[in-house]
């Protein structure tokens, strides 16, 4: 398995997005590909089955709709505009459709229960049906869907951490030694690891955890959006997924992250 091209080309994070054009849209994800940025997704699975390209569990923060995504119909979901805009959820397939291997995809499997497969399932399912032979990766917070994709997907797979809750706040402490400092790894032995570069502890000369984990695997950064944080990211990562960067500034950057020995080698994956 070869998976250099994720960490050719810097990250767009549901697309290349902005106040136009919202988050997991299709015109975000048609900017992402005419910047020649590979992509980050995330997938639901509708009330009628279907897979569909959408971030939070519920509808309220981008459609302003208190409904959660998997109680509602395609139908449905595609009557609700995403950020007061003009454009609405799209499908996974509509998504494949429309990146046709133009970039590649990075596909984060949501949901965390570890005995529940349906969503990895699904999206695994809709990529044999369609046939995508574009570049595509998935990754998960939920081990069980990381283990799931590794054993029923040829895909490249990795491992979301971080120890910060969604309002940055520092988990409680089985988060923080389990995901924030990768003992889940020694668990799924993902193909590479995608880390939030909140929980880069600064204090430290050297985040141990990261450069021990690194040396094993790649590692993205997520989800960079200040100077700051791109700095950051760049004493440890292969790459990053941005948001709200200067896309010209990003350019710049595909391929001046550090390389990652196996992956120029393309050795056997990690599985």
């Amino acid at each position: 398995m070869n998976f250099q091209w994720l960490f050719d080309r810097p990250i767009a994070h549901r697309g290349l997005h902005d106040e136009q054009y919202p988050e997991n849209s299709m015109p975000a994800y048609e900017q992402a590909i005419a910047h020649n940025f590979n992509i980050e997704i995330d997938v639901h699975v509708s009330k009628d089955g279907e897979v569909v390209v959408f971030h939070d569990d519920n509808l309220k923060r981008v459609c302003g709709i208190d409904k959660l995504v998997k109680d509602c119909t395609v139908a449905e979901l595609k009557s609700y505009p995403l950020a007061n805009s003009e454009y609405t959820i799209p499908t996974f397939k509509e998504f494949l459709a429309l990146v046709d291997g133009k970039v590649g995809i990075l596909c984060e499997i949501k949901g965390i229960n570890p005995f529940n497969h349906r969503i990895v399932r699904e999206t695994i399912k809709v990529l044999n049906e369609v046939g995508y032979k574009g570049n595509i990766a998935l990754q998960s917070f939920d081990f069980g869907a990381v283990l799931y994709a590794k054993r029923h997907s040829d895909y490249a797979v990795g491992e979301l951490c971080t120890w910060c809750s969604p309002d940055g706040k520092r988990n409680r402490w089985w988060a923080t030694d389990f995901m924030g400092k990768l003992w889940i790894n020694k668990i799924t032995r993902p193909d590479f690891i995608a880390y939030d570069v909140r929980a880069v502890d600064r204090k430290l000369k050297e985040n141990k955890w990261i450069v021990k984990w690194g040396k094993k695997v790649p590692i993205l950064m997520w989800t960079i959006k200040s100077q700051e944080t791109l700095e950051d990211a760049t004493k440890y990562a292969n790459n990053v997924i941005f948001e709200h960067m200067d896309a010209a500034q990003m350019n710049d950057l595909a391929g001046k992250f550090m390389p990652f020995r196996c992956l120029e080698k393309n050795l056997p994956s990690n599985k």
